[in-house]
């Protein structure tokens, strides 16, 4: 048995997936712009911290989930896996396989977490993945929510 004190401050984490509402079609294809091919290596990474409240503390993954399906019926590509053509281009095969949810926990309060003044801390916060090696099973689209950042 571990012992709470040993565990890593981001711990348990947990796949998901959520996919669009409607079913897309196999033949739905996204063309990818130069500049997307131009940003193919560059991630954006995002923390949002929120302080403790009646409507946070009782927010579950499945909350966060739901308006998903909807959002995913109009942003579909990014549920979409990355194929390339014949001539090596690579598009979004919009084949419905979905966004990448991964839930973590954390066994530490807001406060204890904002006073560490360690910089590279917050990417315990966010996902390392990154696309591929294998690019037709890797989403573009990671989500980690850790609502168990115990906040006082």
């Amino acid at each position: 048995m571990v012992v709470e004190a040993e565990l890593p401050a981001v711990y348990g984490h947990k796949l998901s997936t959520v996919v669009p509402g409607n079913v897309t079609g196999e033949t739905t294809v996204y063309e990818l712009a130069n500049i997307d091919l131009v940003m193919k290596l560059h991630y954006l990474r995002s923390v949002y911290y929120f302080k403790a409240s009646e409507i946070i503390d009782n927010l579950t993954t499945k909350d966060l989930k739901e308006p998903m399906f909807p959002w995913l019926d109009v942003y579909y590509p990014v549920s979409g896996r990355i194929r390339r053509t014949d001539a090596g281009r690579p598009f979004v095969k919009c084949n419905d396989c979905g966004v990448r949810i991964v839930e973590t926990k954390c066994g530490e309060t807001l406060e204890e977490w904002l006073e560490i003044k360690d910089s590279s801390r917050w990417r315990q916060l966010v996902p390392e993945k990154v696309l591929g090696p294998d690019l037709p099973f890797s989403p573009p689209v990671f989500v980690q929510v850790i609502l168990h950042l115990l906040i006082l």
